[in-house]
């Protein structure tokens, strides 16, 4: 229940919001270490992701967004540690070749090429992103004739917001693969765009266990989406009031990474009320509970003789008036979520039909098998 409360929640506050004023609305859709899941990760308990899945949420429960569909790296091969998959390798590159197909086909912007993404070596990875209609970046790997392999970064205009996301990646390691020193290539990009892009979003793959402070050392980025670490940020976690906002969006596809943006004054600075907005929604929902018991009723009279629930309905009440009164007065605001693509989201039937038909082209199930 809780589940659908948060994504009808969610789907109220990113639709269009009836306003004289000339608002833009962004929406930066990001995943990460998604490890060529083209299903839901088959978790016997809670089968979460998927792109069929995905693409339903996009289309139906964010339509008139201005969304920006980005991943932040490890996208095309499955991890040895967290989820091997038992397939050869040509079936691996099967799935990787044909995953490009798919998200074409799905609109994605941009990806950021991650460690992992090097398992069948450089040159297969260029063949299959060389003339890809997705913006594949990369601003601090090289090959061996000391060029760069991808475009270091892609600026996106949307209604003249300029949006510049510049790609890295930590530990990517491969035959042919020279890997310069991501925090002084990610800081250089950082201060070439300054002047030509509004925000500066950065995609960054780093290593599993990673102990970086990425927020200072990209402190005058404004935003980073992270892959590599298999954490997951919540919309409450804590974020460096002083650095760049940070979010890694777990495993497998399984949750959507998604800051909204909402711009009123172009030359303004954007706040982040991810923190008040999610204690707003958390009080909504205890409110709501406690609305439960009797629908037909006030909260005051369903628990009349009960003053210690009634002095916490009071305290809440305050607390959601005093936050929807604060959260009015920023004119430009960006909000995190992170979305479960749970079983509840239907599968789109065009990507559906797509993932049916590569398929019936290969020898085995694209499904996860272990």
């Amino acid at each position: 229940m809780k589940k659908i409360i948060y994504l009808l929640f969610f789907t109220a506050i990113v639709g269009q919001q009836p306003s004289t004023e000339n608002i833009q609305n962004i929406s930066i859709v990001s995943t990460s270490n998604v490890f060529s899941e083209y299903y839901d990760c088959g978790c016997p308990k809670n089968p979460l992701g998927g792109i069929a899945r995905k693409t339903f949420f996009l289309k139906n429960m964010m339509s008139g967004r201005e969304s920006i569909l980005v991943d932040a790296g490890n996208l095309f091969f499955d991890n040895n540690k967290i989820n091997p998959d038992n397939l050869s390798l040509e079936n691996k590159k099967f799935k990787a070749k044909n995953l490009v197909k798919t998200l074409e086909f799905t609109g994605q912007n941009i990806v950021n090429i991650g460690a992992n993404d090097f398992k069948a070596g450089v040159e297969f990875l260029k063949g299959i992103t060389k003339n890809s209609k997705v913006n594949f970046i990369s601003a601090n790997l090289y090959d061996s004739n000391n060029e760069l392999l991808f475009k270091p970064y892609h600026i996106i205009n949307k209604e003249n917001t300029k949006i510049a996301f510049i790609g890295l990646s930590q530990s990517a390691n491969s035959r042919g693969l020279t890997n310069k020193n991501f925090i002084e290539v990610g800081n250089k990009y950082i201060n070439e765009l300054k002047e030509k892009a509004d925000i500066i979003v950065m995609l960054v793959n780093v290593r599993e266990d990673n102990v970086l402070d990425l927020s200072n050392s990209f402190s005058d980025a404004d935003y980073i989406f992270m892959s590599g670490s298999t954490r997951r940020t919540e919309p409450r976690s804590k974020q460096n009031e002083n650095g760049s906002l940070v979010y890694s969006g777990g495993i497998q596809g399984k949750h959507l990474s998604i800051l909204d943006i909402r711009i009123k004054e172009p030359q303004k600075a954007i706040n982040d009320v991810s923190a008040p907005f999610n204690r707003l929604q958390e009080i909504d929902y205890r409110l709501n509970r406690l609305q439960a018991k009797d629908p037909s009723k006030r909260l005051e009279e369903i628990y009349a003789n009960q003053p210690n629930v009634l002095s916490l309905i009071e305290k809440y009440q305050k607390e959601a008036t005093e936050l929807g009164i604060s959260l009015s007065q920023y004119r430009n605001r960006s909000i995190f979520f992170s979305v479960p693509l749970s079983p509840s989201i239907p599968d789109d039937k065009e990507v559906a039909a797509l993932i049916s038909e590569i398929e019936a082209e290969a020898s085995f199930s694209l499904k996860h098998t272990h």
